[in-house]
């Protein structure tokens, strides 16, 4: 998909500028009837698809697009549009199947009840499971009002590149099933998810992002998913937790409640020769098998180690209960020790 494509030419038709945003404001109300599908639908490759008009695309994709509210502790659903004082954080989500919604873990992260509104009713929503490392929040909804939503299908984020055509449906602002359009600005970016661990290959996006679209789609031409909306920044910046991690993710958020990461037990900054060891927490894995502050890493798992980034992309890789080597220099001896990773603590 390329900015030559059908659906960019539309976007840009009758625009002076290279800015491209395209809203549609229905009632929030305006649901399908049709059954959800029983697991997330995954396209199969077919570089022949056609592209969908904007119009077409979001008649085929609202239905699966819905709000998620989080209402804290002690306060009451609020009339009338949201506000940040009002105890309530108010997000987008979309079905997968299954009854299954997708959010953002920061819309329901401080939740005493979540809620999700279907044909422009309030109904709860059970958390099946939240990730505050990639900011990703599974919710079920009951059978009778799951067949009242459509399940998006989902594409693949690693086909995804600068230029394809990006299109967001959300609720900023409280204006339900709002939709804005532009391109992929690049790939490959690393933000910060709200435990502060880095969420990597990231999506940018120009399409139009405010407050009220996280844990919304972010749909390609032909309407998949291929992303999750998490930040947007103002002045067409926007970014995306791709669909890949979303599909690595959801099936642990289903069957555990959360996600169990490799942990090393290390911080670290980068140095001249590889990753300085600041602290080793005790009784981590790494303070176990030896290692201390003022150690500088310079391998992981025989992958060689130029800065601090590296140890941390290295860990994320493996499982819990693996053996790595851990290479490292000590007053300029270089050595080595195998660590057992462990579970990395929740925040």
């Amino acid at each position: 998909m390329r900015v030559t494509s059908p659906l960019i030419a539309a976007l840009g038709a009758g625009l002076a500028s290279g800015a491209v945003v395209a809203a549609i404001l229905l009632a929030s109300g305006a649901v399908g009837d049709d059954d959800s599908r029983e697991t997330p639908a995954r396209a199969a490759p077919a570089p022949t698809a056609p592209e969908l008009t904007i119009s077409e695309l979001y008649a085929r994709a609202r239905t699966g697009v819905v709000v998620v509210e989080g209402r804290q502790p002690g306060v009451g659903w609020p009339q009338g549009p949201p506000r940040q004082d009002d105890g309530v954080a108010t997000g987008s989500g979309f079905a997968i199947g299954d009854g299954r919604v997708v959010t953002n873990h920061h819309v329901v992260a401080d939740a005493e009840v979540v809620a999700v509104r279907v044909r422009g009713r309030r109904v709860r929503a059970k958390v099946l499971g939240s990730d505050p490392s990639t900011d990703i929040a599974l919710l079920r909804l009951r059978p009778e009002q799951a067949r009242r939503v459509e399940a998006l299908s989902l594409g693949d984020s690693r086909e995804v590149q600068p230029g394809d055509a990006a299109v967001v449906i959300g609720n900023p602002l409280g204006l339900a099933r709002t939709i804005t359009a532009g391109v992929v600005s690049a790939t490959d970016r690393r933000i910060d998810a709200p435990d502060g661990f880095p969420i990597r290959d990231a999506i940018q996006t120009d399409a139009a992002v405010n407050p009220g679209n996280s844990g919304g789609p972010l749909l390609d031409a032909q309407g998949r998913v291929i992303g999750v909306i998490s930040q947007g920044r103002g002045d067409g910046i926007a970014f995306a937790v791709p669909v890949a991690t979303l599909e690595r993710v959801v099936p642990q958020l289903e069957r555990d409640g959360r996600v169990r990461r490799a942990y090393l037990g290390v911080s670290t900054t980068t140095a001249r020769r590889g990753a300085l060891v600041r602290d080793a927490t005790e009784p981590g894995p790494a303070a176990r098998a030896g290692l201390r502050s003022g150690d500088v890493i310079v391998a992981v798992g025989g992958r060689r180690v130029s800065e601090s980034e590296d140890v941390a992309a290295v860990v994320a890789d493996r499982r819990p209960r693996e053996r790595v080597e851990v290479e490292y220099l000590r007053d300029g001896e270089r050595s080595s020790v195998e660590v057992v990773l462990g579970v990395r603590p929740a925040p």
